[in-house]
């Protein structure tokens, strides 16, 4: 029993400790793009990240006046978001030209990426630490 007990108290240690990660890259990533230390978030259904710690950003109920739309879905994205800044959860999210970039994990590790003329459309300019997350379409 209590073998049993410390397993799902290191499981849960882990995973909130990934949640916690995944919220932090989340509000470098969008500080960075919004050049704003307090930015306006659209969560395009739950980001569990982002909703249970969201650290810096304000998380607000209308894509239209959010800085950034983050996506955990690409299904019938509102007409109204799809002119906005938009970053998907997911590699899949990329084959949506909109989409600027993602944050995935994949083999257990987190992934960014960001596409070029993506940026440029939007007029993002990164600081050089994400350059090399930065590839040609």
């Amino acid at each position: 029993m209590i073998k049993l007990f410390l397993i799902s108290l290191l499981i849960t240690t882990m995973y909130a400790d990934d949640v916690k990660l995944a919220s932090s890259i989340f509000n470098t990533i969008v500080s960075s793009i919004t050049h704003k230390k307090n930015a306006a978030v659209y969560l395009y259904y739950d980001i569990e990240s982002v909703s249970r710690y969201p650290d810096k950003l304000q998380v607000v109920k209308d894509c239209s006046i959010a800085d950034v739309v983050l996506l955990s879905s690409i299904k019938d994205i509102p007409k109204e978001c799809e002119s906005e800044i938009l970053f998907g959860t997911r590699y899949s999210h990329l084959k949506n030209k909109n989409v600027i970039g993602a944050f995935f994990w994949q083999k257990g590790r987190p992934n960014i990426l960001f596409y070029r003329d993506r940026l440029a459309k939007h007029h993002i300019k990164l600081d050089k630490s994400f350059d090399k997350y930065i590839e040609n379409e």
